[in-house]
C-alpha cells in the first residue's frame, strides 16, 4: 500500500491552521442555476450571558472573557477551558477574525463564492455537554437572543439555529414559539442531553418527549443533532481520537427517533445530522433493517415502514468532503445530502472550498450536486427570503 494521504483533493495536504489560510479565489464559473449554501458553519459566541441574565442570577451566568492569549469560558466562576486549550484554540481557529467579524466573514464567503450560511455555535456546545448546568432557560435562551440578533445584520446571508427547551418538554410549544421569533431556521438538541430536573435521564425515544417533537412538528422547523460534545482528553492522540470517533455518525440518535417510533407519531419531523459526513449512513440502514427483521418478537413498538425508509422520509446529512459517501448517493439518496463549508474550523474546507465544490460536480450528475450544493438547504431552512 502506497506510503501516501487517501485524500482525493490534493489542497487538503499539508493544510495550515484555519488562522493561517486565505479564502480560494474563483477558477472558473459554476454551472447554471448553481446555488452555493452552507448547511454547517460557525460563529464565536461572545460574553453574551450576562446582561441578559435576571438580575438575581448574573452571578451564575456563563462568562466568555479574553485573556492571557485564549477565549476563557467560565460559568458562575469556575473555569471550563484550561488555559493551554484556550490558547491552542485561540492560534488554531478562534482568533480568525472571519469566525466573529461580519465584514470579516462576508469578504471571504465572497471570494469562496459561498452565497448562504446556517450558522450553528462555537462554546456552547461545551454548555451542552455538561448536561447538568443550571439555569438552562437563561443560558439557551440568552444565546438564541443572541444568534438572531447577529444573524439579523447579515439578511439574506446568515440563518441561525438556536436550542428550544429539551430539558423541559412540557415547555416546548412556548420555547419553540420564541425560537422561531427570533428567526430560527433550525433548531438543535444535543447528542448526550443530560437529566431531566427530577434526575430522570433524557431520552429522546420515551413518550415524555413527545411534546418537543409536537412543536417542532408543529413549527415546520427541521431539528438538528451536531457533533462537538466531546472534549479531548490529554492522553496521546487525543484530538485525533476524539474527533474521528465523534464522526463515525449518529447511530445511537437515529436509532431512537425510529425504533422508538417518533416518526411514526410525528411524520411531520424532519432531522439533520450535521457533519458526521455521509459513509456511515448506508451499512446503518442495512443494519437497522437487518435487525427489524432478525428480532420479529422483541422489536417494539412495530413500524408502519422498513426502518431504512425513515432516513428517506425524514434525514437528511451533511458533509464536507466525502469521496466514499459520495459513491453510495444510491443508497443515502441525493436529496438527503448537503455540503458544509464548516467556516472556520480547523476541520472545514476554508481555504480550499472551491476544490470541495468541485469535487461535488465530479461525484455526481449535475442536478444532483446542485441539489447537495444549495438546493436542499434553501428549501428545507427557507432561506428564500
Amino acid at each position: 500500500m502506497a506510503d501516501s494521504f487517501v485524500l482525493e483533493i490534493p489542497e487538503q495536504v499539508g493544510l495550515a491552521v484555519a488562522t493561517a489560510r486565505k479564502p480560494q479565489g474563483k477558477s472558473r464559473d459554476w454551472p447554471a442555476g448553481t446555488r452555493i449554501v452552507s448547511a454547517d458553519s460557525h460563529m464565536l459566541e461572545p460574553d453574551l450571558w450576562v446582561d441578559r441574565f435576571p438580575e438575581h442570577l448574573k452571578d451564575q451566568a456563563p462568562r466568555m472573557v479574553f485573556r492571557d492569549g485564549g477565549w476563557d469560558l467560565s460559568v458562575a466562576g469556575k473555569p471550563m477551558t484550561p488555559g493551554p486549550v484556550a490558547v491552542a484554540l485561540c492560534n488554531a481557529l478562534e482568533c480568525y477574525p472571519g469566525l466573529t467579524d461580519l465584514d470579516a466573514r462576508m469578504a471571504d464567503l465572497d471570494i469562496e463564492g459561498v452565497e448562504k450560511e446556517l450558522i450553528f455555535p462555537q462554546r456552547l456546545f461545551g454548555l451542552m455537554m455538561f448536561g447538568e448546568i443550571e439555569n438552562k432557560a437563561h443560558v439557551f435562551g440568552a444565546y438564541n437572543e443572541h444568534i438572531g440578533a447577529v444573524c439579523q445584520k447579515a439578511p439574506g446571508r446568515l440563518y441561525p439555529v438556536m436550542v428550544p427547551s429539551y430539558w423541559d418538554p412540557e415547555a416546548a410549544k412556548d420555547s419553540v414559539a420564541r425560537c422561531v421569533e427570533l428567526g430560527a431556521r433550525c433548531l438543535m438538541v444535543p447528542i448526550k442531553p443530560g437529566k431531566f430536573a427530577d434526575g430522570h435521564t433524557i431520552q429522546y425515544n420515551h413518550g415524555r418527549m413527545d411534546p418537543l417533537w409536537a412543536a417542532i412538528e408543529e413549527c415546520g422547523l427541521p431539528l438538528a443533532f451536531h457533533i462537538g460534545e466531546a472534549i479531548p482528553t490529554a492522553e496521546p492522540g487525543a484530538v485525533g481520537v476524539s474527533v474521528l470517533t465523534q464522526m463515525q455518525g449518529f447511530r445511537q440518535n437515529w436509532a431512537q427517533l425510529t425504533f422508538g417510533g417518533v416518526f411514526d407519531r410525528f411524520p411531520g419531523l424532519r432531522v439533520v445530522f450535521v457533519e458526521a459526513g455521509l459513509a456511515w449512513i448506508p451499512g446503518m440502514l442495512h443494519d437497522a433493517d437487518m435487525i427489524y427483521n432478525s428480532f420479529p418478537t422483541m422489536v417494539s413498538p412495530k413500524l408502519a415502514h422498513p426502518p431504512s425508509w425513515y432516513w428517506r422520509r425524514h434525514c437528511y446529512a451533511t458533509f464536507m468532503t466525502d469521496p466514499v459517501g459520495l459513491e453510495m448517493l444510491h443508497r443515502i439518496g441525493a436529496d438527503r445530502v448537503m455540503w458544509s463549508s464548516d467556516y472556520p474550523h480547523q476541520e472545514s474546507t476554508f481555504g480550499y472550498t472551491r476544490s470541495a465544490i468541485e469535487a461535488v460536480f465530479k461525484a455526481a450528475p449535475l442536478e444532483d450536486a446542485q441539489k447537495i450544493l444549495g438546493r436542499t438547504a434553501l428549501e428545507l431552512f427557507r432561506m428564500e427570503d
